[in-house]
């Protein structure tokens, strides 16, 4: 099992294993080896071939992408059923997005992913898990229900992103 690790907000000093804390077993990510940059300016005119550019770029923001298996075993309850895997994505989306119980509004807090395996570490603000790419259910009640997610982290600040990170 290829182990990431996740911050949410000031957490602790040490990120958390997304397997063993959250129930979430890491099975893919964008396959990105750096940020985006922004387009070039240019300038274009009926009676030039070609086009004027300002050479000059920085790092555009981004989504990151990464997909997950519910660990039915991290939830109460056996054998795991469907609900028990909405409640560890609700959990998770509550931590990621705490809700103010006085405004009622939820605020997403800076997330820190590491993909030790791809040598990424992403920053930026996560949205919340709102659908399964794939669900199914063992209709002979022998295997655990099967859910997959895909998580999207938005990168705005891509500088603190390190694409070779050495842990």
């Amino acid at each position: 099992m290829i182990r990431v690790r996740l911050k949410i907000g000031d957490g602790a000093s040490n990120p958390v294993y997304t397997d063993t804390t959250y129930g979430l077993v890491y099975l893919d990510s964008d396959k990105r080896v750096a940020s985006p940059t922004r387009a070039f300016e240019k300038t274009s005119y009926p009676e030039e071939e070609g086009e004027h550019i300002i050479a000059k770029t920085v790092d555009e923001a981004f989504d990151y992408k990464v997909k997950f298996f519910i660990d039915p075993r991290h939830t109460a309850g056996s054998p795991a059923t469907i609900q028990t895997a909405n409640a560890t994505i609700k959990a998770f989306n509550d931590e990621i997005l705490p809700l103010n119980a006085t405004t009622g509004q939820r605020t997403a807090l800076v997330v820190t992913f590491y993909n030790d395996y791809k040598r990424h570490k992403i920053v930026g603000y996560p949205q919340p898990i709102a659908e399964a790419k794939e669900f199914w259910r063992d209709k002979k009640n022998q295997v655990n229900d099967v859910v997959v997610v895909e998580w999207t982290i938005r990168v705005t600040k891509p500088s603190l992103c390190d694409f070779n990170l050495s842990q």
